[in-house]
């Protein structure tokens, strides 16, 4: 019997290559928790997450606090393989923070694939595709430089697009119509108000860029207003997408009131893996299609999403992988991205490997 014989949680902080911005922040790293765990034997499983102040309210600090004092310590002598019952433990120990739950759960995932040697893919129901489209968040710029970034990228092989917006509509409209004619027709272009908009403005702005052929507006109002998300998705014919009502605590009323036409579903944010398949097929008991989504986030997070959106067909569209784009340096290798495709890596376990030189050079000090 393998058991789990250390763990260990690392704060991570990687310099982007430019700064984020969207309706609520401004981002120059991402910030990260890792996590190590070593079974009996000597196999070791990575995992990572990204906490984020908005909209969970969690930061790094607090999930280090979080996972050394209340998660770590459940699994030392746990078998990696029972992660129901890890699951379990772990909600009871402390509920919410699902990030740092994640990366445990990840890490959990990556030891079990290593033992097993076979990608965690084949530990969530096996391969239906080996890539999707890569995917990049256009930030909060004037219209003429964010279509700038986009060609940028599009020129790199980036073949989808968010458009960030606000409540300055028309900047906003301007962006999405200077990212389509730059563009071209056949990139597909999302828009995301992260929860800045009033129903009856959400509406209306969806009116104004339908003619650029939107395949969806994410979380038009803040997270919390399900009534809201239902009265926009009756009465647009775009696409709506749930984001930040897509916390663990809301779905399963934002799905059975069907208040959403796509749900995103992020890795980081449901709690790991196994929490991301159980959303996922809610979202396909419902008739709802999934996003693979992401946060500003390190390619350890972006592999995991990687074999989410490899096992799961009710995910048709993806926005995990930008981590090689955003990131000059990152703490693992094996993640790529080519000719504008995200490849789920295809080694043991989450199928990348941990660069402990960069590592010790990211690890965060406060």
């Amino acid at each position: 019997m393998v058991n789990i014989e250390r763990v260990e949680a690392i704060p991570v902080s990687i310099p982007l290559n430019h700064p984020y911005k969207d309706a609520n922040r401004i981002e120059t790293h991402s910030r990260d928790v890792v996590v190590k765990v070593t079974a009996s034997g000597g196999a070791v499983g990575w995992g990572g997450g990204s906490p984020r102040s908005f909209p969970t309210g969690e930061t790094q600090a607090s999930a280090i606090k979080v996972l050394g004092d209340h998660l770590l310590p459940l699994l030392e002598g746990k078998d990696p393989f029972e992660i129901e019952s890890i699951h379990l433990e772990m909600e009871a120990a402390i509920p919410f923070h699902y990030a740092p739950k994640s990366a445990i759960d990840c890490a959990l995932y990556d030891l079990q694939g290593r033992i097993l040697d076979t990608p965690v893919y084949n530990l969530l129901g096996g391969k239906i595709r080996g890539e999707m489209p890569s995917f990049d968040i256009l930030p909060l710029e004037s219209p003429e430089k964010t279509a700038e970034i986009a060609l940028a990228a599009q020129a790199e092989g980036t073949k989808a697009f968010k458009v960030k917006m606000n409540r300055d509509v028309k900047t906003s409209v301007a962006r999405v119509r200077a990212v389509r004619d730059a563009a071209g027709g056949e990139t597909m272009l999302v828009v995301d108000a992260n929860s800045s908009w009033t129903p009856k403005l959400a509406i209306s702005v969806c009116s104004m860029i339908e003619e650029y052929d939107v395949t969806m507006v994410e979380q038009p109002v803040p997270g919390h207003d399900l009534d809201g998300m239902e009265f926009i998705t009756r009465n647009t014919r775009v696409r709506i997408g749930a984001d930040e009502s897509m916390r663990p605590d809301y779905m399963t009323d934002l799905m059975r009131r069907r208040a959403a036409d796509v749900v995103n579903i992020k890795v980081n944010r449901e709690g790991g893996l196994l929490p991301s398949k159980k959303a996922a097929a809610l979202a396909e008991a419902n008739g709802i299609e999934g996003l693979c989504g992401s946060v500003i986030q390190g390619a350890l997070i972006d592999a995991a999403a990687a074999h989410l959106f490899a096992s799961t067909p009710v995910i048709v569209y993806n926005e995990s992988g930008k981590a090689p784009a955003w990131h000059d340096m990152d703490i693992v290798t094996g993640f790529r991205v080519e000719n504008g495709m995200v490849k789920v890596p295809e080694g043991p376990g989450l199928g990348v490997e941990i660069d402990e030189k960069a590592l010790r050079r990211f690890t965060s000090s406060d």
